[in-house]
């Protein structure tokens, strides 16, 4: 019996590290004497359940929330290893979205079941859900594995595609979800869909979200552009913007992918953390930013720093809000802090207790996509008004955090006890921030804007931007880890190295001639 044990282990964890194995569990025999046991489980419980765990892997869960912030250079921990958290770059390995693909096979099997193949809504978002868990992967190692993936004990060791098929065969699944959704919107018949944690079922919504997830996709692959016309990546943007029948986007911020917190059960990240508000300090990259150009979205993320306001300045002075270079050594920044020399962040709007939700976070979204139909305006791919989209990005930003002219907006100190009130201008601002016109100024502009945008949603994606663009510069140096610099990327999780050793081994080499070293560019971005 023991020995039997030790093999069924050893089958059950090859099957995991072969992208998601599960065949062999269907195959055993239904407990009778478990009620429901019998009946399959409905598509609507495991559509909940992926796309909880798809916004789980955008790092919403309260640590990779705060660590994701911090790499971002939108907070700086003042204090480690208590509250604060490191603000280095020292990852090796990467997580995995395999566990996903599981749980979409399984979606997909039990939808066919319930509803068969024809105008499924099940079917249709699972591409939209697969196509979202290869690039995940792919942008934080390269190559991996995806026409094999998936098959369990069928095959144990699925070869890697290059980041480029896994591009090209994403870009297909996101076209075949948007015509599938055409379809099922238009046909009356097509029973709803239920599960649906972001837009309470609304498959019009899931359409547009699908399209303008393709149009993130499109300018993530801008160093590719020129060179690689088998994607079609200038064109496959031009026929999503000049088609919106076809391809319908989002049309304000009512259309975000937004996963929304809870009071109870799926509480904001950091409401934990209201004990200890001088453990975090705003990132001098971000403020940086923001008071330059008198951006009043300064006040949503920032506490004045006390040494600025012991001084004389008035709340409304942007000068008194003073960010802390994440990549100083953290010991001097703590110092620092103590003498009051940075801005916390805001402790009313973010660290006041586990029932207060100061805004759902956006996994993909309005502003994002205005800055990325102004980006590819800006680079020429496309005809239209940079400035009209670039605009209507900063506008939607506002807007999502209630920002207009002559708001009165309360603005406290670092344990949340009020100082007083500013007036907020917003115009100031605009007038600050206008277009300066499809040039190198015009493109950091675009980029500038959408990095505060960016502001605690969006995963990976202001890391992702400097990444690809440099804009805006993160700090680097002693503070970031022993080599001074930020990765380029991940290393390829070991398990995947031990199991699939020649098939890992061979992407390795033909990516990084045999280094699988956090600091090599990854072919999107050569």
């Amino acid at each position: 019996m023991k020995k039997l044990i030790k093999i069924n282990i050893i089958v059950l964890v090859l099957c995991m590290f072969a992208s998601g194995c599960q065949e062999q569990f269907d195959e055993y025999p239904y407990n009778p004497n478990v009620a429901g046991e019998n009946d399959p489980v409905p598509p609507a419980f495991i559509l909940r359940q992926v796309t909880y765990n798809i916004a789980r892997g955008a790092d919403v869960t309260e640590e990779p929330l705060e660590y994701l912030s911090r790499l971002s250079q939108f907070t700086n921990g003042l204090t480690f290893p208590l509250y604060g958290g490191s603000n280095q770059y020292n990852w090796s390995q990467t997580g995995t979205s395999y566990p996903w693909l599981r749980d979409i096979t399984k979606l997909e099997k039990n939808a066919k079941e319930a509803l068969g193949e024809v105008k499924n809504p099940y079917l249709a978002i699972s591409k939209f859900l697969r196509a979202y868990t290869f690039i995940w992967l792919t942008q934080r190692v390269g190559d991996i594995p995806m026409t094999e993936a998936g098959m369990g004990l069928e095959n144990l060791t699925p070869k890697f595609d290059t980041q480029q098929e896994v591009y090209a065969q994403s870009l297909q699944l996101l076209e075949e979800a948007n015509n599938d959704l055409a379809e099922i919107v238009a046909d009356a018949t097509v029973p709803d869909i239920d599960g649906d944690i972001y837009y309470n079922n609304d498959l019009r919504k899931w359409r547009k979200a699908v399209n303008s997830y393709t149009l993130r996709v499109l300018i993530s692959l801008s160093h590719r552009a020129d060179d690689t016309p088998s994607l079609g990546i200038k064109q496959k943007f031009n026929d999503i913007l000049s088609n919106p029948s076809k391809y319908p986007i989002f049309e304000g911020i009512d259309d975000n992918m937004n996963f929304v917190f809870l009071p109870i059960f799926n509480r904001y990240p950091t409401a934990f953390k209201q004990l200890y508000p001088r453990e975090t300090a705003v990132s001098k990259t971000i403020l940086d930013l923001t008071t330059k150009y008198e951006d009043p979205r300064t006040f949503i993320a920032a506490t004045p720093a006390p040494a600025e306001i012991a001084s004389g300045k008035a709340l409304s002075d942007f000068t008194a809000y003073r960010g802390a270079d994440n990549a100083r050594p953290q010991g001097i920044l703590f110092e620092e802090s103590q003498a009051g020399a940075y801005s916390y962040i805001n402790k009313i709007r973010y660290l006041q207790g586990p029932d207060i939700i100061p805004e759902p976070y956006i996994m993909v979204g309005y502003s994002e996509m205005c800055f990325n139909i102004a980006e590819a305006m800006n680079r020429g791919w496309v005809g239209g008004s940079a400035a009209e989209w670039y605009m209507k990005g900063i506008q939607s930003s506002l807007d999502f955090y209630q920002l207009s002219d002559g708001n009165i907006f309360q603005i406290g100190d670092v344990n949340g006890a009020p100082l007083g009130e500013v007036t907020i201008d917003v115009s100031t601002f605009l007038s600050n921030v206008e277009y300066v016109g499809n040039d190198a100024n015009g493109l950091r502009q675009i980029l500038e804007q959408k990095y505060v945008a960016f502001w605690q949603n969006s995963g990976w994606e202001a890391f992702y931007q400097f990444r690809r663009t440099g804009i805006p510069a993160f700090s680097q140096g002693v503070g970031t880890n022993a080599q001074n610099k930020i990765p380029e990327r991940w290393q390829y999780p070991v398990q995947e190295v031990e199991n699939n050793r020649e098939n890992a081994t061979e992407a390795i080499q033909r990516q990084f001639g045999g280094n699988d070293d956090v600091f090599q560019k990854l072919w999107m971005l050569k």
